[in-house]
């Protein structure tokens, strides 16, 4: 269990111990707190109980989006508290602020926890590098397999993301193709070629019309042959932001958007590949 894991379980059990308390005992609560019985704390103990089955979901699964929702939803619980806590509106006897500050500095400090976890997500030696990989198993003899996904100039027919795609110089290792979407454009070099194995290509991130807010970014393209008529693509795309708070805000909008068009592009392939075998 990686860090994120353990601050989302702790999260759930916080939050799980919390709702069941408020559903359990609300008129001790309404007590404790000095105000008029009511649905409040039932209502509030399902909608913690309905958001720590979220964290449940978010501990298996670890989507950076949900996991920054979640994390939003911990902000709007500290601010909210504070207000409560600066305002009183309801009167609230002094152990009821007590207990919203504790609450409160449980869920900041845990909230924090996750966002520097966030920041670390889909990182794996080097600090501060994203490395995202996509494969798919498809059906067709590899060399004709090779043929479809080394097509690297005709690479916008089949990723939406790209409208145009053209080599404008070299061949193999040492290419140079210009790539475009709508207004923007950029080039990219081949850094890596092995014939029926792997390439791989490094954009110009600094390019004027460049659209992501990138450092650096190196795509590899692999064919491996699994069986006599069976091989995976796969894709790794390893990446870095301009600047930190990046890692936490547009990170898990980019890799949702992103896994949506290598999911679409692989599915192209996919139909390419064993239309032709």
């Amino acid at each position: 269990m990686n860090t994120l894991q353990k601050l989302l379980t702790a999260n759930a059990i916080f939050s799980i111990a919390n709702g069941t308390i408020l559903l359990l005992f609300p008129k001790k609560i309404a007590q404790i707190f000095d105000v008029e019985p009511g649905l409040f704390f039932i209502i509030l103990g399902i909608a913690l109980l309905f958001f720590a089955m979220t964290l449940i979901i978010e501990i298996k699964k670890q989507r950076a989006i949900s996991i920054l929702w979640i994390t939003i939803q911990d902000a709007l619980w500290v601010v909210g508290s504070i207000i409560l806590l600066a305002s009183n509106p309801f009167t609230i006897s002094i152990e009821g602020n007590i207990i919203i500050a504790i609450v409160a500095l449980v869920v900041l400090s845990l909230g924090s926890g996750q966002l520097k976890a966030l920041a670390r997500i889909d990182e794996e030696n080097k600090k501060g590098q994203k490395i995202l990989k996509f494969g798919r198993i498809v059906k067709g003899n590899k060399s004709k397999i090779w043929e479809i996904v080394s097509d690297v100039s005709n690479y916008h027919k089949v990723a939406p993301n790209i409208d145009v795609s053209k080599v404008i110089s070299g061949n193999k290792k040492g290419m140079i193709r210009s790539c475009a979407h709508g207004k923007d454009s950029w080039t990219e070099t081949c850094t890596l070629w092995e014939d029926e194995k792997q390439y791989s290509f490094m954009v110009d991130t600094k390019a004027p019309d460049y659209p992501y807010p990138l450092k650096s970014l190196k795509g590899t393209w692999i064919v491996n042959e699994i069986a006599n008529n069976e091989s995976e693509i796969v894709m790794i795309f390893e990446f870095e932001y301009k600047k930190t708070v990046q890692n936490i805000l547009i990170h898990p909008i980019m890799k949702h958007k992103f896994t949506k068009v290598c999911k679409e592009l692989l599915d192209n392939w996919q139909n390419m590949t064993e239309v032709v075998s």
